[in-house]
């Protein structure tokens, strides 16, 4: 996906940390992207990174089958049930790798290829069980960023109606939560229209 969309950066868990959670993760985004218009598009979990990101100086925001920012809040607030889940199977002061937050181990079904499911498996964060406890600065700034949605799953068609009541530039595929790694060429040409359409927005 970097190799498709190289004017686009995506945020995930990796290197989160205390004191500064979230602004941490925006800091090093945007030393990363340097000057100049950057969006960011934000998969699943990081969703909850929009407002720091926004903050730290991103142009847009496009969500990926992610979830609604939370500012002023912690994981722990927002979803309790989740929280008390995840606290359960984390090992070593960290969450378990993502495979493992569910029964029954869903990369079978959505990464069939071996190698591309090793990749994964191998690149797969582990956040500090602290995180989950961390609450999300309280900025606004997201609010006012052009912002659009890209639903993966359907799992996730909750969420991409709230962007469209917002008014935000939807798109829905019918494909699963990794599509980026299984159907990169697809999902990219949809973020690279959403893209556009906030530039022209």
């Amino acid at each position: 996906m970097a190799r498709r969309l190289p004017e686009a950066v995506a945020v995930d868990y990796g290197g989160v940390q205390p004191p500064d959670w979230y602004e941490g993760v925006a800091r090093r985004t945007a030393a990363v992207m340097g000057e100049g218009p950057w969006i960011a598009v934000l998969h699943s979990g990081a969703g909850a990174f929009a407002p720091s990101l926004a903050e730290a100086g991103a142009s847009g925001l496009i969500f990926v089958d992610a979830v609604r920012p939370h500012p002023g809040r912690s994981l722990r607030q927002v979803d309790p049930e989740v929280v008390a889940h995840l606290e359960v199977r984390a090992f070593n002061d960290c969450l378990a790798p993502w495979n493992l937050w569910f029964d029954r181990d869903p990369l079978q079904r959505f990464l069939p290829d071996p190698a591309q499911r090793a990749a994964f498996v191998a690149d797969l964060p582990r956040p500090p069980v602290g995180f989950l406890h961390a609450v999300a600065p309280a900025s606004g700034d997201w609010e006012r960023a052009p912002a659009a949605y890209l639903r993966l799953s359907r799992r996730y068609t909750d969420q991409a109606d709230w962007a469209e009541a917002r008014g935000w530039p939807v798109r829905r595929a019918d494909l699963h939560h990794l599509a980026m790694i299984s159907h990169p060429g697809s999902v990219a040409a949809q973020l690279q229209a959403l893209a556009a359409e906030l530039a022209l927005s």
